[in-house]
């Protein structure tokens, strides 16, 4: 039995994958958005939290505190060392109110009225309290 081998036929030179990656406009967009992202996202979280929640301010002894409120509103109070020296202070415990601190630090008054110091003093627009929140209290309670 006789092999008859053909010879080998070229193969055109469009046929073969070219092993460079090219990118369109579109594909670099997309490309530089899908990196963007977490720098926006980063930059976003900063901006909303605001890095001053609980912080001292060692050079001037100032005690900045700040809260979100359920509007979303950040309210950032501080005190100077002065105004410590005057002021009575209290840390909020879970489950505690305004009501609750009211009737606590002030039996006698109207808690309404104790309610409405505070939140004047601290310059609360809402009733909530979150626990680890510092608030001053009526100096006359």
């Amino acid at each position: 039995m006789t092999t008859v081998c053909a010879p080998a036929l070229p193969v055109p030179a469009a046929l073969t994958p070219t092993p460079r990656l090219r990118l369109t406009r579109r594909g670099r967009v997309v490309f530089t958005t899908l990196a963007t992202v977490p720098l926006v996202i980063g930059a976003i979280s900063l901006a909303i939290n605001g890095g001053a929640a609980g912080a001292v301010d060692s050079a001037t002894g100032i005690d900045l505190m700040s809260y979100t409120t359920d509007s979303g509103i950040v309210t950032t109070l501080a005190y100077s060392p002065t105004d410590v020296g005057s002021a009575r202070f209290i840390t909020v415990e879970p489950g505690q109110t305004l009501w609750d601190l009211a009737e606590e630090i002030s039996p006698a008054a109207d808690p309404r009225d104790v309610v409405a110091d505070i939140k004047r003093l601290n310059a609360l627009s809402v009733e909530t309290l979150q626990p680890g929140q510092r608030l001053e209290i009526p100096a006359d309670s």
